[in-house]
């Protein structure tokens, strides 16, 4: 039995007249059984392949038995609730000529009816075409858009980057400023692909109007136009931590920025991207983990992206020190013993970026602090306890820090 779907019961108004033409005749035969599609089967091929792409209006001849009884074949078209039996061909030589119009870009079943001089009819197995009469299908990988801000933004340091996919196969994409063919990026007919268009360089700051127009092996077309701010000035900041000597995990910030727009987000790290990040959370800061490289010489950078994509960069030598100072007593009563007086204590500590400063610490709190090397100090019994520790901290100029052992004292 044959069902002919029309729009899903709709009848389609183009279609009405030729559709229950066909539905009629097939209707008065359908107490007669199918033939089974065998080998003597009226028509042995089609005449299409399957997976063929498929344009515009095509012709194609089916093999047909050699003295098979046809009087008529009609093209059984088919995607989803949709079925078109308008068209085929109604005398030998048998050349069928099928249009796709009433249909998208959509797989699209074909088969063929044969009709014979009693009535009877036969269908062929089916086979499925895409059908394909619409442009490309393209989207943005860095969006221009930033909602909220007044518009899109671009810049000609940023490319705009789009993928993009069509069955049929890709030809080419192109980027028109004010209607001007500014970049052709050829993909070969590829069914997807990537691409970056780059703005023209000589572009200068303002409004502009751009079209992304995409053209895949048929000639079909996907054009978009919008209007966009041009922005090619860098941002520009002042940054924190100022100092060349550091150590552990540090905060990176933009002590004060500037830009003609907004600034969207911030990056900060060491060498080549090594123990940093980026964020666009406000107010802009990164952790940078110094630990990610050697003790040593390093570069330090910090980037500004604005909403077109413009990056100023900042970069700065700083000197990487994670290793705690060298610490030993030199001068001190021994561990246990008895104070009766005022007694010296001196110590020796080094470090290779310098040692800041030796605190004295008695009971764990500081009592003195000397930031001269032949680091000594005074220590008067009388101010503690009948029994009291004693410890000697150093620190770098980094901010390590390393102590000695205690000693205990009594008096």
């Amino acid at each position: 039995m044959i069902v002919v779907i029309i729009d899903g019961g709709q009848v389609n108004r183009r279609l009405a007249a030729a559709t229950t033409a066909v539905s009629a005749a097939l209707a008065a035969t359908m107490c007669v059984p199918s033939p089974a599609r065998a080998a003597d089967a009226p028509i042995i091929d089609i005449g299409i392949a399957e997976g063929a792409i498929v344009n515009g209006p095509i012709v194609f001849r089916p093999t047909v038995a050699d003295g098979a009884d046809i009087t008529a074949i009609h093209i059984n078209a088919v995607a989803g609730t949709f079925g078109d039996l308008s068209q085929g061909d109604y005398a030998a030589p048998w050349e069928l000529h099928w249009d796709p119009l009433n249909f998208g870009d959509q797989d699209v079943t074909l088969s063929l009816i044969a009709v014979d001089s009693a009535g009877n009819w036969t269908e062929t197995d089916p086979v499925t075409v895409y059908v394909d009469r619409w442009g490309p299908t393209y989207r943005f990988e860095n969006y221009p858009a930033e909602p909220g801000w007044g518009g899109w933004y671009v810049s000609v340091r940023q490319p705009l980057r789009i993928s993009a996919t069509d069955r049929a196969g890709l030809n080419r994409v192109e980027l028109l400023q004010n209607g001007r063919l500014v970049r052709t990026v050829d993909l070969g007919n590829k069914t997807a692909g990537k691409v970056a268009l780059a703005l023209d360089p000589a572009t200068k700051n303002g409004v502009v109007t751009l079209t992304i127009r995409l053209v895949d092996r048929f000639g079909n077309v996907t054009s978009n136009d919008f209007t966009a701010t041009v922005d090619i000035t860098p941002p520009t900041g002042v940054f924190r931590p100022s100092g060349t000597l550091l150590r552990g995990t540090f905060t990176a910030w933009p002590y004060d920025l500037h830009d003609n727009v907004y600034v969207r987000s911030m990056a900060s790290y060491l060498d080549d991207h090594k123990g940093g990040g980026a964020t666009d959370r406000s107010p802009l800061s990164v952790r940078v983990n110094s630990r990610a490289v050697k003790d040593g010489k390093h570069t330090l950078s910090f980037e500004l992206t604005d909403l077109a994509g413009n990056t100023g960069v900042v970069r700065r030598t700083v000197y990487i020190d994670n290793t705690v100072p060298s610490i030993a007593v030199t001068k001190a009563p021994k561990n246990k013993a008895k104070l009766t007086k005022k007694v010296t204590l001196k110590a020796k500590a080094s470090d290779k970026y310098g040692v800041a400063k030796v605190q004295l610490l008695v009971n764990g709190k500081v009592v003195a602090t000397d930031v001269k090397a032949g680091y000594q100090f005074t220590l008067n019994p009388k101010k503690y306890g009948k029994k009291f520790t004693v410890q000697m901290r150093a620190y770098d100029k980094a901010g390590n820090v390393r102590s000695s052992a205690k000693r205990t004292y009594r008096r």
